[in-house]
């Protein structure tokens, strides 16, 4: 029998060169110590940066919540899907809500509520701080041991019992992540009414943010060092997560114009250089009784937000995860100047000029127009993009 643990070192590295997938890379410097070993002592290997991913429930819109911790991983340039994926949980309950992804991490609920990060490509697991640091969290409910509900305040003089189920979502609106490593990682989350707070590896506290204006933020990102928060109003507050969070400037522009339409949702989403404000909203058209998804996108300047005709080769990546731009010249599997959208009862691609009419309708996925798995559009949790990264 042959001993492959003792395969030329070359040859092993070779083969690791030859895999294009970070699962499949991943898998083959785990076989043994030898291989992992030649693979991380090989000063001319570069992992390609991977594409995002579709992280769905196991199972589809039949397995439901009850299927976590077990998820889907959809690959949509290579049309192939990991089935069965086990999430880095050791509770047997099994009661995860997915809440959102960035920097290679899933941000899961658990049944109490709590926040923690999760890397299903390496097994890695950390717990953020308690929610009851938050100053909405007055004080836990207990039965037999169990903590099953919270005491949320929603004013100095008022608080209400709310079930662990009802706080998940009243709670957390927007999260996002920086990491460098499993070990080394900052996140900062949008909480009830659009307050901010955030918290590092080794927290065991929330630190709670003061912006310098009393509109609400809708969503943050990480881009280039610095956390970007989005107000309502359309200002936008830069953080730097060095120094304790300190505010590194706060860009009081102008709202944009906007259709008479109502916004459904907002997005801040790094591209390049630039900072750019993602506006989606449905479109009713002619012989279309459930509407057209629609986006405007927005570029943000000293002299305000300045509206973007076209994202020229690049492509977006929104909805319950960070926005995230890519290069359709290195990924052309990725159609040009369109917005990749995935949220619960939405999934699929808008051009950003001609839109796309959401085929609720169909049956068999159609991914030459833009439909990606719709058999999922109603799973829960919903889907939502996901970048792996090995960290």
């Amino acid at each position: 029998m042959a001993d492959w643990a003792n395969l030329c070192l070359d040859l092993v590295r070779y083969i690791h060169r030859c895999l294009e997938d970070l699962v499949d890379q991943i898998s083959f410097s785990r076989v043994c110590v030898s291989w992992q070993h030649a693979v991380d002592g090989n000063p001319h290997h570069h992992i390609r940066p991977p594409p995002p991913w579709l992280i769905l429930p196991a199972g589809g819109h039949e397995g439901g919540s009850a299927a976590l911790p077990r998820v889907d991983l959809v690959s949509y340039t290579e049309r192939r899907r990991r089935k069965n994926i086990r999430l880095p949980w050791e509770s047997t309950d099994g009661r995860l809500v997915l809440m959102g992804s960035a920097a290679g991490w899933v941000v899961a609920a658990d049944r109490t509520a709590e926040l923690h990060l999760l890397n299903p490509i390496t097994g890695a697991h950390a717990r953020l701080p308690s929610i009851t640091t938050l100053p909405v969290i007055a004080n836990e409910i207990e039965t037999g041991g169990q903590v099953t509900g919270y005491l949320f305040r929603i004013s100095p003089s008022l608080a209400y019992a709310t079930s662990c189920e009802s706080t998940r979502y009243m709670l957390y609106e927007k999260i996002t992540v920086c990491s460098s490593s499993s070990d080394s990682w900052t996140t900062m989350i949008v909480f009830y009414h659009g307050r901010l707070a955030f918290a590092s590896a080794g927290d065991e506290r929330w630190s709670l943010l003061q912006t310098q204006n009393e509109s609400r933020v809708c969503d943050v990102t990480y881009h280039r060092g610095l956390f970007y928060s989005l107000h309502y109003d359309g200002s936008v507050t830069a953080w730097n997560p060095t120094d304790g969070a300190t505010p590194q400037g706060c860009f009081d522009v102008r709202q944009p114009r906007m259709r008479t339409v109502p916004v459904l949702e907002e997005y801040l989403v790094g591209s390049g250089d630039d900072l750019l404000r993602v506006s989606r909203w449905r479109d009713p058209l002619e012989g279309d009784e459930h509407g057209s998804l629609r986006f405007q996108v927005f570029r943000l300047a000293e002299s305000g937000w300045i509206a973007v005709q076209s994202l020229g080769e690049r492509a977006l990546f929104v909805g319950s995860n960070r926005g995230i731009s890519l290069s359709t010249v290195a990924f052309p599997e990725f159609k040009a100047d369109c917005i990749y959208y995935a949220k619960s009862g939405d999934v699929g691609i808008s051009h950003l000029r001609r839109g796309l009419i959401n085929p609720r309708s169909a049956v068999v996925p159609n991914l030459k127009d833009g439909f990606i798995v719709p058999d999922y559009m109603y799973s829960w949790p919903p889907p939502m993009w996901f970048t792996p990264r090995a960290c």
